[in-house]
């Protein structure tokens, strides 16, 4: 092959993956079943590039974007991938660890009395089932998709299996915006008011807590708050009109996924792309996950 030509598939190649497609890797189980650790993604770039922002995200895409928490500049922050669930404009709600605006088959933590010790690991293996154990009194705790809950009852009747969700009625300060007035958790979450751009809001003592992260760090205004008066940038205020869209994202795997429920929303600066397809898995490579598309 002449140099020329090893020039010309090297430019495109690098052009490919700079400002058309980007490889990404999933690093944990906080998607499982739909993207697996060690799928190898192929991320669509070219719709937030130098050739413009064509992204047009909707409920139910995954969704790759800047990690808000990190305290470094923007192009540093790390890249995770989730499902987005909140768009512009929504008002989301979680019960039971399910949402008013997407719904997939997702995964959960079970608590499972198998009282005729019919489950061991091999045969968990063979259902793809790898978190999650033996408890006591021949009980497991495992994280299973619909699909295998619906397996292990076909394979046991006498199998009782309990979705292990929080209490609705206890608080969890771990979860978004870690305030005791709100008793929301991983499973009961909201009502929340998902940001759009040129809304504006009344600001009160119950909802300041949700939107303080997005007035001071994601729009760079000074807040104080004294008794129930609300100064931003030196002005006394009783609203206030949000300046970009946020988004809210969550993990198929619900009991095991960092996600909005931790840190809040997504700001539209932080978006890189859509997920189109799995090329294959890195760590497990089997036809299965060979050049499967991501719904």
């Amino acid at each position: 092959m002449s140099l020329k030509k090893i020039f010309i598939i090297t430019i495109i190649a690098f052009t490919t993956k700079f400002w058309v497609f980007e490889p990404f890797i999933i690093p944990s189980s906080s998607m499982d079943n739909t993207l697996i650790k060690g799928d190898y993604l192929i991320v669509n770039k070219w719709e937030n590039s130098i050739f413009g922002n064509h992204l047009n995200i909707e409920n139910g895409d995954i969704v790759t974007f800047r990690y808000p928490l990190d305290n470094v500049t923007l192009d540093e922050k790390m890249v995770f991938a989730k499902r987005c669930i909140g768009i512009p404009g929504d008002t989301i709600l979680i019960l039971e660890g399910n949402t008013n605006t997407d719904n997939r088959l997702l995964n959960f933590d079970y608590l499972i009395r198998d009282p005729n010790t019919s489950l061991n690991w091999d045969l968990l293996s063979s259902i793809n089932v790898h978190l999650g154990g033996k408890t006591i009194n021949n009980n497991w705790l495992l994280n299973l998709s619909e699909n295998q809950v619906n397996h292990l009852k076909e394979l046991d009747a006498d199998i009782e299996l309990t979705k292990h969700l929080e209490d609705s009625n206890t608080g969890n300060l771990s979860v978004f915006p870690s305030d005791t007035l709100l008793k929301w958790n991983r499973d009961n979450f909201g009502p929340i008011y998902i940001p759009i751009a040129g809304k504006e809001i009344e600001l009160k003592l119950n909802n300041i807590n949700i939107y303080k992260k997005i007035i001071e760090t994601y729009e760079s205004h000074s807040l104080s708050i004294i008794d129930s008066t609300f100064t931003i940038d030196g002005i006394v205020s009783k609203h206030y009109t949000f300046e970009q869209n946020y988004y809210f994202m969550l993990g198929d795997n619900r009991h095991h996924s960092q996600d909005s429920r931790h840190w809040g929303f997504v700001p539209e600066n932080h978006l890189l792309a859509s997920c189109s397809i799995v090329l294959f898995n890195i760590d497990n490579f089997s036809t299965q996950r060979l050049l499967k598309r991501i719904k």
